[in-house]
């Protein structure tokens, strides 16, 4: 007892144990994207790419879009196997071993609504949960157009993320450093998309 009381009245160990809680609840308040799956599937000469991730935004980024700022969030994919293959096709044709989609999330003041933009196309949603929703699954994205990559041979790795890069410059300046705008799932290796059994006949 009188060593936990001579604990909490010293200065450092107070400040120390101040600290740590303002991290927690910092941390709290922190934005996150977690991947729930990341799947590759081959469908002929196509390899095509679907994942799936959870989404939550921090209260700085839900203010900044309700104030009418555009978030860039990116898938990225990069080929890790075969190497010399992937080195071999850049130098003799161009070949580019990654690929990249950005969809931008926006907020409508006028109508209440969540817009998710891509490629010129667009779509609507009443609520941010069903924005987040849509933004974060993608399915049968196409990769590595004419590769000729075995299913053996290939390995690769997918990520998604808030693209600061694609931010306007003051924003860019805000989120330097600012852990409340880190949005970024890390790379995740891409798992064979297991087929599904064929059920017999009745």
């Amino acid at each position: 007892m009188v060593f936990i009381t001579h604990f909490f009245q010293n200065r450092n160990w107070r400040q120390l144990i101040a600290a740590v809680l303002l991290l927690c609840a910092m941390s709290a308040y922190a934005g996150s994207i977690k991947t729930i799956k990341s799947e590759v599937e081959f469908n002929g000469n196509r390899i095509e790419l679907a994942a799936r991730y959870a989404v939550t935004l921090s209260p700085e980024i839900e203010t900044a879009l309700k104030n009418g700022l555009s978030l860039p969030f990116t898938y990225d994919f990069k080929l890790t196997r075969p190497h010399f293959y992937a080195w071999y096709r850049s130098v003799a044709d161009s070949f580019n071993p990654t690929a990249s989609i950005t969809y931008r999330l926006s907020y409508q003041p006028l109508t209440r609504q969540y817009r998710l933009n891509t490629g010129g196309l667009s779509r609507s949603f009443n609520t941010a949960e069903e924005a987040l929703l849509a933004l974060t699954i993608i399915r049968s994205w196409a990769v590595l157009e004419s590769s000729n990559i075995t299913p053996e041979d290939f390995a690769g790795k997918i990520r998604f993320r808030l693209d600061h890069s694609q931010l306007p410059k003051s924003y860019q300046l805000t989120a330097l450093g600012d852990e409340s705008w880190v949005l970024d799932s890390g790379w995740q290796e891409l798992q064979r998309n297991a087929p599904q059994p064929v059920e017999a006949a009745q």
